[in-house]
């Protein structure tokens, strides 16, 4: 993955991850530690794991970009760093 694709892919999620952040507060009330699969501006369900969700996901949208996140008052961030993105390359 290119470092454009990357971020085309990024400001695809734009929408969902607003929506996401704006109704955090809410849905921790009924499905907190659960992972939301969101599409759009939707709540499409909730799943017990990451690994539900996603199948959920690329089983309704195919190829389209989603959103899974878990539904937590503090997230945990990811470290992913450049060599795995693409973003610098290991010559030999």
């Amino acid at each position: 993955m290119t470092w454009l694709s990357y971020n085309k892919r990024m400001a695809m999620l734009d929408c969902e991850l607003i929506y996401f952040k704006e109704n955090l507060e809410e849905w921790l009330k009924y499905y907190e530690g659960k992972h939301a699969l969101v599409k759009d501006n939707q709540l499409i369900n909730t799943f017990t794991t990451f690994e539900e969700a996603y199948d959920e996901g690329v089983k309704r949208f195919g190829r389209q970009s989603f959103l899974v996140r878990q539904i937590v008052k503090q997230e945990i961030p990811y470290v992913l760093p450049a060599l795995t993105l693409g973003l610098i390359r290991a010559h030999s």
